[in-house]
């Protein structure tokens, strides 16, 4: 995808996670994924996504009575073959207003130290990711004023007081800034339908990297071509991480 050519007044940034920053049992949680949906258009993103999921509550009681009693659809709750018609409606090649992040963390290589405190890991995730692979790698990288987070509050739960907007622009604003401004919100997802996207991203790659779902395979390869860098980022300390195609 062509790099924006023109500056963006807003990027918005909907975050969500799956799996776990653990050292308990890593045979079985292993890994923990987290996804970004970068997009300049959320009206234009979350009227295709609203408009899948609508079809899909008419076809499927289940799903409909999810809808009801949940008022949202997790990522976990669906099947990747039903989700590959979700991906190919909202993913279109020739829209340049979304890309999507992914990072990785290979808890096997984790200290206790470094997940003492899940909220200020994950804001140290988010940061590095920002600074090294989105600085350098985005079609946005350099037509952003000001960057908008809207992150799962679930993702906030313990540790709040790691102010993840204070901490970004701090770090990423003055020295070598990558845009003015960064905002940051903590939403229920059962508001917000492109967190419940991110989700849906989130659980995809979980289920390709953890559970080596076949199935997840197809809707990787569906989004491959809109990850920066066209490839997950690898946060853990050996880079060793593979998709399974």
């Amino acid at each position: 995808m062509n790099e924006q050519s023109v500056k963006e007044q807003n990027l918005y940034v909907f975050i969500d996670e799956s799996g776990s920053i653990t050292k308990n049992n890593i045979g079985n949680n292993r890994y923990f994924v987290i996804a970004l949906l970068f997009t300049s258009e959320p009206v234009k993103m979350r009227r295709r996504f609203k408009k899948k999921i609508s079809q899909l509550m008419k076809r499927k009681e289940k799903y409909r009575n999810d809808i009801i009693q949940k008022r949202e659809i997790k990522g976990n709750d669906i099947s990747e073959t039903t989700k590959k018609a979700i991906y190919s409606a909202v993913f279109i090649s020739e829209d340049n207003s979304f890309e999507i992040g992914v990072i990785v963390l290979d808890n096997k290589y984790t200290t206790d130290k470094f997940i003492e405190n899940h909220a200020r890991t994950f804001n140290y995730m988010i940061q590095v990711y920002l600074n090294s692979c989105f600085r350098f790698h985005s079609r946005f990288k350099s037509a952003v004023e000001k960057m908008s987070l809207i992150i799962d509050e679930q993702n906030v739960a313990t540790g709040a007081k790691y102010n993840l907007e204070g901490y970004l622009n701090q770090q990423l604003t003055i020295q070598k800034p990558l845009c003015d401004e960064f905002m940051v919100e903590y939403v229920d997802s059962k508001n917000e339908k492109l967190v419940q996207l991110a989700d849906f991203i989130a659980n995809t790659f979980y289920r390709n990297i953890e559970k080596r779902n076949r199935e997840s395979a197809e809707n990787v390869k569906i989004m491959l071509p809109f990850l920066c860098s066209e490839d997950i980022f690898d946060f853990s300390e050996m880079r060793d991480i593979r998709l399974n195609l």
